[in-house]
């Protein structure tokens, strides 16, 4: 998946997604994204403000979410 298809998804879903055997989950209410990871419990504790400081800053197995998503299917 794209960047911009990634944003296109953003826009109307708040997705779940499976890497490498474990679950994520994306929230958006109030305008914050929120996450949460199957093999990092603390992550329910991150807030970002923006996608792109979402796709920068969530570290999905040692790897920035940017990083992995051509990887994923929504």
């Amino acid at each position: 998946m794209t960047v911009e298809e990634f944003k296109t998804v953003m826009a109307c879903n708040e997705p779940d997604f499976a890497y490498n055997g474990e679950t994520y989950s994306i929230c958006w209410p109030n305008g914050k994204y929120y996450v949460t990871a199957s093999d990092s419990p603390d992550d329910a504790d991150l807030e970002f403000d923006t996608l792109d400081d979402l796709l920068d800053h969530w570290l999905i197995q040692g790897k920035p979410l940017r990083e992995i998503l051509p990887g994923i299917d929504f």
